[in-house]
């Protein structure tokens, strides 16, 4: 009876955090879809960053992070893959795994998944400003070639 009672209040104590990590999720904009069983629960979060820019709706970065989390998650690890990439650099996949395995050493039994999305989100939104920064700058020396006076125009003054 001890273990069975033990068993339902570490049961409790997961589920208080995962709620609490939803709640964050909420809170960070990101869309998300649940699915329950009793075994596990999957977390299917899209990150895309919210950085208000110049850049059109179909160049934005984005992708899909599904968590495969054991029922007595944030205590047992949660598997994550990345899916549904849109715009999405080859190389920003592996540094998010990288990310993984660095959150999942400095967080032991801690949560996992607000760390990981923010940091996503953190990375996408960075990548969202090189682009944008390097279109700032292919624009400004169009603008200058454009406005520098031609050869023709040098000799006539």
């Amino acid at each position: 009876m001890n273990t069975s009672a033990s068993l339902e209040k570490l049961a409790s104590f997961c589920k208080s955090l995962r709620d609490s990590e939803l709640r964050t999720l909420a809170l960070l904009g990101c869309p998300m879809k649940i699915r329950k069983s009793r075994h596990f629960f999957q977390l299917e979060v899209t990150v895309r960053g919210h950085v208000d820019n110049e850049l059109p709706p179909d160049s934005r970065i984005s992708c899909k992070m599904v968590f495969m989390c054991p029922k007595f998650y944030p205590r047992s690890l949660p598997e994550v893959h990345i899916r549904s990439k849109k715009n999405f650099p080859d190389y920003l996949e592996s540094v998010i795994y990288s990310e993984y395995e660095r959150v999942t050493h400095l967080y032991r039994g801690s949560q996992y998944i607000i760390p990981m999305v923010s940091s996503a989100l953190y990375m996408i939104e960075r990548e969202e400003r090189k682009f944008v920064h390097a279109i700032g700058s292919v624009v400004f020396q169009m603008s200058q070639e454009i406005c520098k006076p031609s050869r023709v125009a040098q000799r006539l003054v």
